[in-house]
């Protein structure tokens, strides 16, 4: 078993923990590059253990491994960003553990409901990942917990870009463009969950990011039109 210094305790000594435990809820991965999520409770609390063994053996030997060590990498290098699941370790080859985080996803609340505060501390927590150098480029609703107390938390960096220690300069472009993805995701959201106009929402991106998200319109639109979808 590898080990992350990110980790409070060995990942050795928590895998030993949950070895004859019972899940106290399952919760399935939606397809086979979805890991299936075990919450158990360890020395009075509650552990989220990321684990692709039920995937077929192929998806678990490919998109398992490799995804699984792009998400350690992710959380090794952002270490304790605030609203960050906090990172335990790697218990395996496919499998990982955090904290877990009792809140609902930002995809159960009514559209229109939440209020603007909740996304200026969801641009907080993707701010702070930016700066350690992580960028999730693939930020969506069901990635974003909100607590009873109104925290935004993230979790799911299966897809995350971590930009490395000594980038060259394509490195930084690629993460200066997956950093905007990840914004304009954000404001999407924020006009989707508070009833903002998306037009208002997006106006306060920088003018690269719009021709980014308007240019994958284009794309989606031809796209759309050659399938013959409406």
């Amino acid at each position: 078993m590898a080990e992350s210094s990110t980790a409070p305790s060995p990942p050795s000594r928590l895998g030993r923990a949950l070895v004859g435990l019972t899940p106290e809820r399952r919760i399935a991965g939606r397809n086979l590059s979805k890991a299936d999520v075990l919450v158990y409770r360890v020395d009075g609390r509650r552990i989220a253990v990321k684990d692709y063994s039920a995937r077929p053996f192929l998806a678990r030997h490919t998109v398992g491994r490799l995804l699984t060590g792009r998400e350690c990498r992710a959380y090794e290098r952002a270490g304790h960003v605030a609203g960050l699941a906090p990172f335990l370790g790697r218990l395996g080859p496919v499998t990982l553990a955090t904290v877990w985080i009792d809140a609902i996803p930002l995809s159960e609340l009514p559209r229109g409901s939440a209020s603007p505060a909740l996304f200026d501390r969801l641009d907080a927590v993707v701010g702070g990942l930016h700066a350690c150098g992580v960028a999730m480029s693939d930020l969506h609703h069901r990635d974003v917990l909100v607590a009873d107390n109104g925290e935004v938390h993230i979790v799911d960096l299966a897809m995350a870009y971590v930009l490395g220690p000594r980038p060259g300069w394509l490195r930084r472009r690629l993460f200066a463009r997956l950093s905007a993805q990840d914004r304009l995701s954000a404001a999407r959201m924020r006009a989707r969950f508070t009833g903002r106009s998306e037009d208002e929402a997006l106006a306060a991106l920088e003018p690269g990011s719009l021709r980014l998200w308007k240019a994958g319109r284009r794309l989606k639109g031809l796209w759309d039109r050659l399938r013959g979808s409406n």
